[in-house]
C-alpha cells in the first residue's frame, strides 16, 4: 500500500466520525466530502447519518476521481486575453 493509499483510507475513515460539520454541497453530492471543491468527475465512496434533532437522514458522500490531489493538479484553462481576467461591459438601461 502506497503512503497517498493510505492517507486516503484515513481521510475516508474520518468521513464516518460523529459530530463532523458537513458544507450543504458536501451532502447533496455537489462538493467533494474530503476537499470541499466543486465535483465535475466523481466516485461515490460512503453513506453518512446526519441527526438533526428527532430526524435522522442517510447521505452518500462522493469524493473527487481519481483522487482530489489529482484533480486540482489538473492545468486550468488559459483566460482569454493572456493572464488578464474578463471584465464585463456595462448593461445601459433602455426606456424613459
Amino acid at each position: 500500500m502506497t503512503e497517498d493509499e493510505r492517507t486516503e483510507r484515513e481521510r475516508m475513515a474520518e468521513l464516518q466520525t460523529p459530530g463532523r460539520k458537513w458544507v450543504f454541497g458536501q451532502l447533496q453530492g455537489w462538493n467533494c466530502a474530503l476537499c470541499a471543491a466543486r465535483l465535475y468527475a466523481d466516485r461515490p465512496t460512503c453513506t453518512v447519518e446526519v441527526d438533526y434533532g428527532n430526524v435522522t437522514e442517510t447521505y452518500q458522500l462522493y469524493v473527487c476521481a481519481p483522487a482530489c490531489e489529482a484533480a486540482h493538479a489538473a492545468p486550468r484553462p488559459a483566460q482569454p486575453d493572456g493572464d488578464r481576467p474578463v471584465i464585463p461591459a456595462p448593461r445601459r438601461r433602455t426606456g424613459a
